[in-house]
């Protein structure tokens, strides 16, 4: 069943979650979450030591916090826009959205090539990001049931309220330090 889905979500991703999300399973998606966040520090390891298994442990444990408030963030903007109540189908979902990320551990291999084999590895690692991204987007889609301009405003809005608020704070703090230097 989990292979059937792990193949799904790379090459069938609107069938699988459709299928994921009548079934979502949180174990399952705690499990590659927290698979997944180790693979970077697993491939970055010159020796395997007892410290390197307390560190993929929280790095591991890290993930899992990650994905979760970003499940909760879309949450709250869904519930702004009344699609609420589906968070555990987004958790199911964003996490085989992060399936394409295993492939960096062979692409990592490429690196260490040359210059040639470098750059194949760097393109490639970028079009993994890219994949893992859209799955991540299409989860959402899939789990709220809204459509791509929905999505784009829903991502989007939240952006610019933030580069505003940063504005807003600067330009406030700008103020406030040249009325005080007198």
């Amino acid at each position: 069943m989990f292979l059937e889905n792990f193949y799904g979500t790379l090459f069938y991703p609107a069938d699988t979650f459709e299928k994921l999300k009548s079934n979502p399973s949180l174990l399952t998606g705690l499990a590659i979450v927290g698979l997944v966040s180790m693979l970077n520090p697993v491939l970055r390891a010159d020796e395997i030591t007892p410290l390197l298994s307390v560190g993929l442990i929280s790095v591991s444990f890290g993930g899992i916090i990650k994905w979760a408030f970003f499940a909760f963030f879309i949450e709250i903007l869904a519930c702004i826009f009344n699609r609420g109540g589906k968070i555990e189908i987004l958790l199911a979902l964003s996490a085989y959205a992060l399936l394409p990320w295993i492939f960096i551990a062979p692409i990592a291999l490429f690196k260490t090539g040359g210059l040639l084999a470098g750059l194949l590895g760097a393109l490639a690692g970028i079009a993994v990001w890219i994949w893992t991204t859209a799955l991540t987007v299409f989860a959402v889609m899939k789990a709220y049931d809204i459509s791509s301009e929905r999505v784009l405003l829903l991502i989007f809005v939240p952006l610019l309220g933030f580069i505003i608020f940063f504005d807003w704070i600067i330009g406030f703090f700008s103020t406030l330090g040249s009325i005080i230097s007198v």
